[in-house]
């Protein structure tokens, strides 16, 4: 479908929920960046499944506590991407004047791609980095029993060019995949989830977890990721997060000038993706670096006009922008 006629029924589901007139465009635009770089459990889909928390806004978000770098924000149920720019905007405020923006959020709607926000923090020169926590939802490597947040994790990296951007959840798939295989009756991607005794299946209606990847490694990093958005700010963590309130986000905006680097950080970045650029896989092929498939796709869709988008998705949307919030 065109890209334009997509745009205007997920504008059409903003103000039948009540987003405020001036900032359902930004809404809008957010996931379907998700859309078209290929991001489909982040893009429309999650538009659809999001909207229906529209209403549930009690007010901006505001700074309750601070300290230096340091800065926790209690966003008073606003949509995702509304309080994911203010959080934002105070983390590359913070690095300004600190050297480091370390944020943390709270009490917030849920957004699509965390890439969008780590991208912004990089454009004003700043290493940034995004990631959140959920409900226990995943298990590890042989595991059965679901003990942490799927905790993705986004960074971007400053250079001459466009920045360098990875986004990606600590599991081998994303809690999205689950929710749209149970909607519309499809099979998972082969390993991604187990059910409750710990064996893989594709059944989604028996899926209890999603794996964390990278066995014991990957495990490493989750609890991290767990860490920066829990504990740090003393928020929730493990079965304490029960919904999209009690779920920690955290942005952070380093300067590499406050670690007596004067200058020269977006040429040295750019440097080492140029030596990465030149380097050639076993079969020949030029290396794949972060983003850069996302970005294309996005771009094609963006000179063709046009975007596929699955039929059971574009009739939830077309239900949505009717006011129904409800239906699947």
């Amino acid at each position: 479908m065109t890209i334009g006629s997509l745009r205007d029924l997920m504008g059409e589901t903003c103000r039948a929920a009540s987003v405020p007139h001036d900032k359902s465009a930004f809404v809008v635009e957010h996931y379907l960046a998700g859309e078209l770089r290929g991001r489909g459990a982040h893009g429309v889909a999650k538009f659809c499944f999001e909207a229906q928390f529209f209403p549930q806004r009690e007010g901006s978000p505001q700074i309750v506590r601070e300290n230096g770098a340091l800065a926790v924000i209690d966003a008073h149920r606003e949509i995702g991407p509304l309080s994911a720019a203010y959080a934002v905007e105070v983390a590359v405020g913070k690095a300004a004047d600190f050297g480091a923006g370390i944020v943390g959020m709270i009490n917030t709607q849920r957004y699509g791609i965390l890439a969008q926000w780590s991208e912004q923090i990089a454009e004003h020169g700043y290493l940034g980095i995004v990631m959140n926590t959920s409900r226990a939802e995943a298990t590890i490597h042989g595991g059965r029993s679901p003990v942490l947040g799927v905790n993705p994790l986004s960074f971007a990296i400053p250079t001459l060019n466009e920045p360098l951007v990875a986004d990606m959840s600590t599991t081998l798939a994303p809690m999205g995949i689950l929710w749209e295989a149970r909607r519309t009756d499809r099979p998972l991607p082969h390993g991604c989830f187990v059910d409750d005794c710990g064996h893989p299946t594709d059944d989604p209606d028996a899926a209890t977890s999603a794996v964390v990847f990278g066995e014991h490694r990957g495990f490493a990093l989750s609890l991290l990721v767990q860490f920066l958005t829990g504990s740090l700010f003393a928020f929730p963590m493990g079965a304490e997060v029960d919904s999209a309130w009690s779920t920690g986000y955290s942005f952070l905006a380093l300067d590499p000038s406050f670690g007596g680097q004067v200058a020269g950080f977006p040429e040295q970045n750019t440097q080492l993706i140029a030596e990465m650029r030149s380097a050639v896989t076993r079969d020949g092929a030029p290396l794949r670096v972060h983003g850069q498939v996302s970005r294309e796709r996005a771009d094609r869709a963006l000179a063709t006009g046009t975007v596929e988008l699955d039929d059971a998705v574009y009739r939830r949307l077309q239900a949505r922008a009717a006011g129904d919030f409800a239906s699947d």
